[in-house]
């Protein structure tokens, strides 16, 4: 399956900030396949990436509009929001992968990270507690905004990659995180934790 294989190359390029090449790949993969929702969302957060906030959301709003369902659509779009400074929008948005699904730890710990940001402190304690309840086994916790990227690619230690990286040579977007939501317990999720942080 020739477009996977290049899809997870572009999941690599991406994770090695390699951005122009994960852009050229991905503007081939959607080109070739305009409908597939994960191409266009994955093109969407290489535009965030290089700072193409504007290409990102219109990335993030397509994925959206092709798979409205998917609570995962929400929360990569509600991320790039957040940091676009449309914070209302992007409560929105994780409020809708909430609704989706209610399960889904990273959608509540930065829709608190957003509350806290507007001073609703009992709100976004509740959420932190939900967030940390959901995923205490996993070992995620913390205040820092987690991102989601793409499809996973198979299970591994997480962890270990992340401790083993940070050893080397820490990069901004170099901390991936595993998560047990219903889209993770399916294909292993794989979330990146941005080295921006909310203030």
């Amino acid at each position: 399956m020739e477009q996977e294989k290049k899809y997870e190359h572009g999941i690599e390029l991406l994770k090695s900030s390699k951005y122009e090449e994960a852009m050229q790949l991905f503007e081939s993969l959607v080109k070739q396949y305009p409908q597939e929702a994960s191409y266009i969302s994955e093109r969407g957060v290489v535009h965030f990436h290089l700072g193409n906030i504007e290409a990102a959301i219109k990335d993030m709003n397509k994925a959206v509009e092709l798979e409205p369902l998917k609570p995962y659509r929400y929360s990569s779009r509600a991320y790039i929001l957040g940091h676009a400074g449309m914070t209302k929008k992007a409560i929105e948005d994780y409020q809708k992968a909430i609704e989706l699904d209610p399960e889904d730890a990273v959608a509540y710990n930065n829709l608190g990270l957003l509350e806290e940001k507007l001073g609703y402190e009992e709100k976004a304690k509740r959420r932190f507690e939900i967030a940390d309840s959901l995923v205490k086994d996993q070992g995620i916790g913390g205040r820092s905004d987690q991102e989601i990227l793409g499809k996973a690619l198979e299970g591994r230690n997480i962890q270990k990659e992340i401790d083993d990286e940070n050893k080397e040579e820490p990069k901004l977007w170099n901390v991936l995180k595993s998560i047990g939501s219903k889209e993770g317990r399916e294909s292993f999720g794989r979330f990146i934790r941005s080295g921006f942080k909310q203030t």
